[in-house]
């Protein structure tokens, strides 16, 4: 093998490693540098085909500290009213979840919350946690779910 290929090679399984734990995108600005976290999941819908959504989270670092996290759903055919939705993190409940989810009578609902907007607890969303959306009729069956995955 020479030098480029091992070169290749070795750029491959970094850029898979950060896939796999979690991109994190570093640009410098005026005052030092600002680190990004992206995550994102599409939400899978299990009896409800036309339904769609999705869970989006970010932790920017640098000269102030920022988290955001928002979901989003469309075309729910349930009822009306308020959605629970938890996050995981290896199967443990993080900080700030539950988050509630207000979906109307068109069966769409958006919710996003943000420490810049004052926001008083965001959760700490990040690539390989679970998202889930409960059935607010018993506030326990998972009705939507999907994982976060790494974002640039």
């Amino acid at each position: 093998m020479n030098t480029r290929s091992a070169g290749l090679i070795a750029a491959i399984a970094v850029l898979t490693l950060a896939g796999i734990v979690g991109f994190r995108a570093v640009r410098a600005s005026g005052s030092g540098a600002v680190t990004s976290v992206k995550a994102e999941a599409p939400l899978s819908f299990s009896s409800d085909p036309l339904a769609s959504g999705s869970a989006k989270s970010e932790q920017r670092t640098g000269t102030t500290t920022r988290t955001r996290f928002a979901i989003e759903v469309e075309d729910v055919s349930w009822h009306p009213g308020d959605y629970t939705v938890r996050i995981k993190h290896a199967g443990t409940e993080i900080a700030g979840s539950p988050v509630t989810l207000t979906v109307n009578s068109l069966g769409q609902g958006e919710r996003e919350l943000d420490t810049q907007d004052g926001s008083p607890s965001v959760p700490v969303a990040v690539a390989g946690d679970l998202v889930e959306v409960l059935d607010p009729a018993d506030g326990v069956t998972v009705i939507a779910s999907d994982t976060l995955v790494a974002k640039p």
